[in-house]
């Protein structure tokens, strides 16, 4: 697991996830370019949800080993879009975007 800091806190996600959405934010700021990406998450009381943000050439992250969460998350379809837009070189608007599902943690619900 790693947890990914950004200027508004932090989130906690799979290590592959955390790795793709680092090495795709370098790719956008190499292009001066920036884009949204929504992973799944672990909330701080354990609830699975997903998160957006965006990211790009102003993005300040930083990623971290976490041992937060009880089992590696992994979404293998995920890693794998964020891993082909790096690889893409230009950034494809999304089909359609329906926001998070009824439930889902929100980021204020997020230990910062």
């Amino acid at each position: 697991m790693k947890r990914i800091y950004h200027p508004g806190g932090s989130i906690v996600t799979g290590s592959d996830l955390a790795d793709a959405v680092m090495l795709y934010a370098e790719a956008l700021s190499n292009r001066r370019e920036t884009d949204v990406v929504d992973i799944p998450v672990i909330a701080a009381d354990g609830v699975h949800g997903r998160a957006q943000f965006l990211i790009g050439s102003s993005s300040q992250l930083v990623s971290v080993t976490s041992a937060d969460g009880e089992s590696e998350l992994t979404e293998t379809a995920t890693t794998q879009a964020l891993h082909d837009k790096v690889r893409a070189g230009s950034v494809s608007a999304p089909v359609a975007w329906t926001g998070a599902a009824l439930g889902s943690p929100q980021f204020d619900e997020f230990d910062y």
